[in-house]
């Protein structure tokens, strides 16, 4: 769920010196009162001079494996990845899908399959998040089944506390469930169904038996909660992480994925910072320093640190960086979409993103950036200016997410379109753009903190599209309109026992079996690095993944390699079944749109 509207050869490329298109350097201007803090505007003007630093292509080429289909009929929207550092598998969960769907395949199989994967072992519709484990590196996986606690259909993710206990959470529009698993995932038998009623959780585990979940409550706005008990109960104290800001009027609010610092025990998330007109001026991060004695009475309160001013507007639903990065030497990381647009222009989607005539600000050519600071203290970094990871003169990128290593080492993905659209409504200038095709871009980056011996590596992560047409970023009120949000609205990376990179992702290209129209939901695809150097500081040798052609023939993409599905058989109905495809396609659609509220509370425009 979501609170806001709104070269493909594989082979590395390099990112080097300043950017010539910074739009820093130029900022757009708004059609909307632009009111800040004096000290922001200072910010921003200093921010609009730094120019980005020169960077060179590591040695060691970075590869990975073809995407492989994690299971070839259930959902795969939202989908997280961790490694179990206690069990060594791998642990995958994703969204059940029922608002990640395009209604262009809701009367094919799809439709049924999604609503009752394997009629004969009961897998039906269950109102939980998906969960497979993988014991031998991402080959195979196994569907594992949850516990009474995991009530929720949408919103998982994965963390791990210092035990190695791994948790994962979901929600149903009426509670965030919270619950773990102690054998690396196999089973959950610990867990409450209702840690909190919010919208969009998030989890960090703490020390053995902890974790904090954050989640969008609507009377408190974004808050913070702790359990102790590995899940089975959550404290009753809620800690807000939102208010004023700055001497004119100004606010914050934490946002995204947050982190537990082991080092001092403080937990910090994104967050975003508006002025007294509600309009964007920056990024950076909210700290809560001895964050499990807050729970306890001791007072300690969120200290939000404006760390980079923005002119630019960011394109995630989330409205901040999605997630903070910390590397084993406490070095902080977090990267963003930004959303340039000509606000005299009207090529881009409207208040009714799916019309024929949208008339919004027209897309320019955004960035991915990315902000390092380096670790001075306890509570205390360094921050450099932004560095442009990718800035495509004929595309657009979107939805970055990363994951650190050792020290200076960090892994950035992103997807990344092959033409100029508004990707919410697959418009540009007026013209339809049904056939832009969707990739999965990652930057490779070792030595972050030294500007002189920076090393990125940008490599086309997935070789071939895992999507064409638009992707609709507007939450819920996307299966309302009609528009197509099976991908959801994020997708990760993390990184397995060596420290490589490892992807999850939904994949759209396998078309409905019966209709050949698109599925009504993404499946879940993993991606692995398979050459390179690893974030730990060792190199990462060459994978071999079994796979099998998938049951069904993948939708083609002009110049797309066919997708590998791992050898997972097709738990479908078979034909004699399909005449029942429309009784359940209405029973979805139903369901889907009673779920439908429209959730923009942080409005990007």
């Amino acid at each position: 769920m979501t609170a806001q509207r709104r070269g493909s050869s594989g082979r590395p490329t390099q990112q080097g010196g300043a950017d010539k298109h910074n739009p820093e350097a130029q900022p757009v201007r708004s059609s909307r009162p632009r009111v800040a803090v004096a000290a922001a505007i200072a910010a921003v003007a200093a921010f609009s001079l730094a120019t980005v630093p020169s960077t060179r292509a590591a040695t060691d080429p970075v590869t990975f494996s073809p995407p492989s289909f994690v299971d070839n009929v259930k959902a795969g929207g939202e989908p997280s990845v961790i490694h179990s550092s206690k069990f060594g598998t791998l642990v995958y969960s994703s969204h059940e899908g029922t608002t990640h769907i395009d209604r262009a395949g809701l009367l094919g199989q799809s439709a049924l399959q999604f609503a009752c994967p394997d009629p004969t072992s009961g897998t039906c519709y269950q109102n939980h998040v998906w969960i497979w484990t993988s014991d031998d590196k991402g080959k195979t996986w196994q569907l594992r089944s949850e516990a009474i606690s995991d009530t929720g259909f949408s919103d998982p993710d994965l963390t791990e506390d210092a035990s190695g206990a791994i948790y994962d959470t979901g929600i149903d529009l009426a509670n965030d469930a919270l619950f773990s698993s102690m054998d690396g995932g196999k089973t959950w038998p610990n867990g409450t169904a209702q840690c909190h009623a919010g919208d969009r959780p998030w989890l960090a585990g703490g020390v053995p038996g902890e974790v904090f979940l954050t989640t969008d409550d609507e009377q408190m706005g974004h808050i913070l909660l702790h359990s102790s008990s590995f899940g089975s109960a959550c404290d009753s104290t809620v800690l807000a992480d939102n208010g004023s800001f700055g001497s004119s009027g100004g606010t914050y609010s934490g946002f995204g994925k947050g982190v537990y610092d082991k080092t001092d025990g403080s937990f910090i998330e994104p967050a975003q910072f508006k002025d007294s007109n509600g309009n964007l001026i920056g990024f950076g991060y909210s700290r809560l320093a001895r964050a499990a004695d807050a729970f306890n009475g001791g007072g300690e309160t969120f200290q939000p640190v404006m760390t980079s001013p923005s002119t630019t507007g960011i394109f995630s639903p989330f409205g901040v960086p999605q997630v903070i990065s910390l590397d084993s030497a406490d070095n902080m990381y977090f990267a963003w979409d930004s959303d340039e647009r000509d606000p005299n222009g009207t090529g881009g989607c409207g208040a009714i993103p799916n019309s024929s005539n949208p008339g919004g600000p027209t897309p320019l050519p955004n960035h991915i950036w990315l902000v390092v600071g380096k670790h001075r203290g306890s509570g205390q970094w360094d921050f450099q200016p932004p560095i442009s990871l990718a800035h495509q003169g004929n595309a657009r990128v979107l939805w970055p997410w990363s994951v650190a290593g050792t020290d200076g080492n960090l892994s950035v993905v992103w997807y990344q379109m092959d033409k100029m659209v508004d990707p919410d409504c697959d418009v540009y200038n007026g013209s339809a753009v049904p056939d832009v095709n969707t990739f999965i871009y990652e930057a490779h980056i070792s030595n972050a903190l030294d500007p002189a011996t920076r090393q990125i590596t940008v490599t086309n992560a997935s070789g071939r599209a895992i999507h064409q047409g638009g992707i609709c970023d507007s939450g819920t009120t996307c299966v309302a309109s009609g528009q197509d949000r099976r991908l959801g609205d994020y997708f990760t990376n993390s990184v397995d026992g060596n420290g490589c990179v490892i992807i999850a992702s939904g994949d759209t290209t396998v078309p409905d079996a019966v209709t050949g129209q698109p599925r009504a939901t993404s499946l879940p695809i993993f991606i692995q690095q398979s050459g390179g150097p690893s974030l730990t500081g060792g190199t990462c040798g060459t994978t071999t993944t079994t796979t099998t052609t998938p049951t069904v023939a993948p939708q083609s993409t002009p110049g797309a390699a066919a997708p590998s599905a791992v050898g997972i058989p097709n738990t479908g109905a078979p034909p004699s079944a399909a005449p029942a495809a429309g009784a359940a396609a209405a029973t979805l659609a139903t369901t889907a749109l009673l779920l439908v509220r429209r959730r923009r509370r942080h409005d990007r425009r």
